[in-house]
């Protein structure tokens, strides 16, 4: 018979690879992922609900940055399709509760969608903009290869943390719908 212990480790591991299943259908299929960046708070982000508002409020910023530096020459330009974002909100484990977030985001404008440009759109246009994003702590910014492998690689890395209590995946501001 098994212990309660052990039914609750199955349904953990049963959710930490549907979350992963759907991570890796969504950037395979859903969308074509670019960049993969992560990024800190300001010190004593620990509640979920404020951390969920800054990255609404992060996610209409670089929608209009991307709006604005579209290549206006090309016809039509007017009606840009706003790059797909899924976000994972990660809880640290040091013990402090503060929150990091992962990001994947679609090919930015040509304009921005080169290592330094997404570097400095993560590390000053963005910190001077949103008070909660931290101007001190590192930004990770890195292209994604969209081989399988590579794919399911990252899949597996932001769905590590997913248990019955928690669960990184941002739902409200993903872009999740086909």
């Amino acid at each position: 018979m098994k212990s309660i212990y052990q039914e609750e480790r199955q349904r953990s591991k049963r959710l930490r690879q549907q979350i992963k299943d759907l991570i890796l259908k969504k950037i395979t299929i859903g969308m074509n992922p670019y960049w993969f960046i992560s990024f800190h708070y300001t010190d004593n982000k620990t509640n979920e609900d404020e951390i969920l508002r800054d990255i609404a409020d992060l996610k209409n910023k670089i929608r209009r940055v991307a709006y604005m530096n579209r290549d206006r020459t090309i016809k039509g330009a007017g009606l840009f399709p706003h790059p797909k974002m899924l976000f994972f909100n990660i809880q640290s484990h040091l013990g402090t509760g503060q929150y990091h977030t992962h990001m994947i985001i679609e090919r930015m404008p040509a304009i921005l969608n080169t290592q330094v440009g997404m570097e400095n759109l993560f590390r000053k246009e963005l910190p001077a903009k949103i008070r909660s994003l931290s101007k001190w702590k590192s930004v990770d910014v890195q292209r994604i290869s969209c081989e399988v492998d590579d794919l399911k690689r990252l899949s597996s890395y932001l769905s590590k943390q997913s248990d019955l209590s928690m669960v990184p995946l941002d739902a409200f501001n993903s872009d999740l719908d086909q």
